[in-house]
């Protein structure tokens, strides 16, 4: 079964890679622009015009100082989320190397202050999770032969200690993200600590795994419920997720043609960086960017390479303004460059402040995902300026329930038919 469905994998990623739309082709436009694909008419002719303008044989391209692209990760270079993928992958297949100790050190029943998740339309005590969790790692631990136990991994998913965890370690994780006070700050680096145990090279060879697995998945909206009857402290809880990543040509011609004409380019994520690097990397899956280029969350590591359960001291959560301060350390300040970065791509508010904290970037693109909030004000700017020849934000599509761009600005929403703009 795993290795028919490394096949299908394998035929996904050529699909999408080779192009899945009728008339669309690979390679580089005959005058080493991008190929037209299914980006909106508009964006094409706005992204070839920067190109021109500020790529190595353009009048404004600056030999001594070349410019730069900065690239948000999940949602942007790729449809759904590795790091989201990443932590089902683990959890469904136990892949854990923390001890009962270890664990239950992860979990806080205090967080800022904050004490209760709001989530469900009720409050959940963190510390009832917690205990919840604890006491059902600490069964899978004894019983589960991929730790100290003797059962295997068909018959662990049969009990209720299992189907409890999982469902209650994605609620909290979602939880985390959700509540007031914690939010994805917090989320995003407490996930990466499940880590705990494995050498980065693990990581990566898990991460092959899971993304080569969720190519080959469909597009769903999945939901994990806690068993009804099963006795616990924070009783049923439940929690939903889209399945299957997809890879995007757009994205992929768009790196090799910027790399082309001498505009390198840059992922700053705030999933961690070896996930990111295994599926951005070189000969990997479709987008041949060097692990160097990759800027994203980092953890703590022993003098043996094994992963810590801590955030990497003195680094920065690249979230937010995060990821702003990590592009002035490591492009401007690292690599000595003066000049903002020149383009940059996101898709919710945890790239809101990459997209508008550079005065000198010029262009912006936001895959439409027809949010509110920060990025919401930046679409609809995007949708103002749809007339104006030098616009600071321009808004691409998609359809989400097949993981492919659309040539538009409307996004269709998942279980959706319908475009929508705002």
């Amino acid at each position: 079964m795993k290795a028919k469905k490394q096949f299908f994998a394998l035929l996904v990623l050529m699909f999408f890679v080779t192009g899945s739309g009728i008339g669309q082709k690979t390679g580089f436009s005959a005058d080493g622009g991008l190929d037209r694909l299914n980006w909106s008419e508009r964006n094409y002719q706005v992204l070839n015009q920067l190109i021109a303008d500020y790529g190595s044989n353009g009048p404004r391209y600056d030999k001594q100082n070349p410019p730069y692209a900065v690239f948000d990760w999940d949602q942007t270079c790729a449809h759904f989320d590795v790091e989201e993928a990443m932590m089902r992958y683990q959890m469904f297949h136990l892949l854990f190397k923390l001890t009962k100790e270890q664990f239950k050190g992860l979990l806080k029943d205090d967080i800022n202050g904050i004490t209760t998740l709001s989530a469900e339309d009720r409050k959940v005590k963190l510390a009832d999770l917690n205990a919840d969790l604890t006491a059902d790692y600490n069964f899978l631990y004894d019983n589960f032969s991929g730790m100290s136990g003797t059962m295997s991994l068909a018959d662990i998913k049969k009990t209720n200690q299992y189907k409890d965890f999982i469902a209650k370690l994605s609620f909290l994780s979602d939880g985390y993200s959700a509540t007031r006070g914690i939010g994805i700050e917090y989320s995003y680096a407490w996930v990466l600590s499940l880590f705990a145990g494995y050498t980065t090279r693990e990581v990566k060879s898990m991460a092959r795994e899971a993304i080569s697995c969720e190519l080959a998945d469909q597009l769903s909206r999945q939901t994990l419920q806690s068993p009804a009857g099963f006795k616990s402290k924070a009783g049923v809880v439940s929690s939903s997720y889209h399945s299957g990543l997809r890879v995007f040509p757009e994205m992929q011609n768009l790196f090799a043609t910027l790399m082309k004409n001498g505009i390198e380019v840059y992922i700053v994520s705030a999933s961690f960086k070896p996930v990111v690097t295994v599926f951005s990397g070189i000969g990997a899956f479709g987008y041949n960017l060097p692990a160097a280029h990759v800027i994203g969350m980092e953890l703590d590591t022993a003098k043996d390479g094994r992963i810590l359960p801590g955030y990497k001291s003195g680094w920065v959560k690249t979230v937010r303004y995060g990821k702003v301060e990590a592009i002035n350390r490591v492009i401007k300040q690292g690599l000595g460059r003066t000049s903002d970065p020149l383009f940059g791509a996101g898709d919710s508010d945890g790239d809101y402040e990459m997209l508008t904290g550079f005065p000198g970037m010029k262009l912006s693109l936001i895959w439409n995902r027809v949010k509110g909030g920060d990025i919401g004000r930046l679409c609809k700017q995007a949708v103002d300026e749809m007339n104006n020849p030098n616009p600071r934000y321009i808004l691409q599509g998609r359809n989400e329930n097949t993981g492919l761009a659309i040539p538009g600005s409307s996004t269709i929403l998942f279980g959706k038919s319908e475009p929508r703009l705002l």
